[in-house]
């Protein structure tokens, strides 16, 4: 592997390395409502992306009208994603929400299927056919179907298929830009309301809390930037791969570190998407 690659490698591990502990992150904000997190997240987002943006001195890409639809749907999509997951993490459903962003993938497979006329494959099909086993599984076990696996699953699959649409110019930290602008309004708004009412949780829940929430958009920005220097060195199949090291911190982190239950009908349940997931793996590649 050169260097270039090299680089790659470790920009891109780092990226997915955040993304697999940051819910250690959140739940030192446990005090904090996800909402408010959520706000804090969009608001330190934008302020940091666009700081980022004039400072690299690159003219952004300009807005037409159909781009700012697909911005708008992608700052939807991402916005409804990040609620959901700060609120899974609040309530203790962090292994439900793994279970979403391993799924994550093969969704794509049918999304790629119905809005780009991809071809499935044998081997894809049997991977989707394995993971419906394990939803099906999960559903009969808990009684109730995973909501919030496939609410995490759909709404950042659907993100990607809008962003996938967006100009190639424009990269991953001006499309977060330009889509926390549309949604930075009503987060500060919302901001400004609780420190209205003294609900806010910015000052007088100790010097951490204060800090955490300040650079709340910081640590949101940070693996995204390392995600895209990664992804313009390394292989399709290489990120395709280091994808799950995410979730699996994130499952480790539920059981291990938080004590969330994961009783057999879970375990034979991610047995058969971890199963999926390689099969799927084995078709990067060659798209079989």
């Amino acid at each position: 592997m050169n260097k270039k690659n090299n680089g790659g490698l470790v920009s891109a591990l780092s990226a997915y390395m955040i993304w697999g502990l940051l819910p250690i992150y959140w739940k030192v904000l446990h005090s904090v409502p996800s909402a408010e997190l959520l706000a804090w997240r969009v608001a330190g987002a934008a302020f940091i992306a666009w700081a980022f943006i004039l400072l690299r001195g690159r003219k952004p890409v300009p807005l037409t009208k159909v781009l700012f639809l697909r911005v708008l749907a992608a700052a939807l999509l991402i916005g409804f994603n990040w609620g959901i997951y700060l609120w899974a993490i609040e309530f203790e459903h962090m292994v439900e929400a793994s279970l979403g962003y391993y799924i994550n993938p093969l969704l794509n497979v049918l999304l790629g299927m119905i809005f780009f006329s991809e071809k499935l494959g044998k081997t894809r099909l049997a991977a989707l056919l394995l993971a419906a086993v394990g939803v099906l599984i999960m559903t009969f076990q808990n009684g109730v179907f995973p909501w919030l696996s496939f609410a995490l699953a759909l709404s950042f699959g659907l993100y990607g298929l809008v962003t996938k649409k967006f100009p190639p110019e424009m990269d991953s930290i001006e499309a977060l830009a330009r889509e926390m602008t549309l949604l930075g309004p009503p987060a500060v708004l919302y901001l400004i309301f609780l420190g209205s009412r003294g609900a806010s949780h910015l000052s007088g829940y100790g010097q951490n809390v204060t800090v955490l929430l300040i650079l709340a958009g910081s640590v949101t920005l940070l693996p995204l930037w390392l995600f895209g220097r990664g992804a313009k060195r390394l292989p399709l199949g290489v990120l395709g791969f280091l994808q799950y090291i995410a979730p699996t911190l994130m499952l480790l982190l539920g059981t291990l570190v938080y004590g969330e239950p994961f009783g057999w009908g879970k375990a034979a349940a991610f047995a058969f998407i971890l199963t999926a997931l390689a099969l799927y793996s084995s078709t990067i590649k060659n798209n079989t």
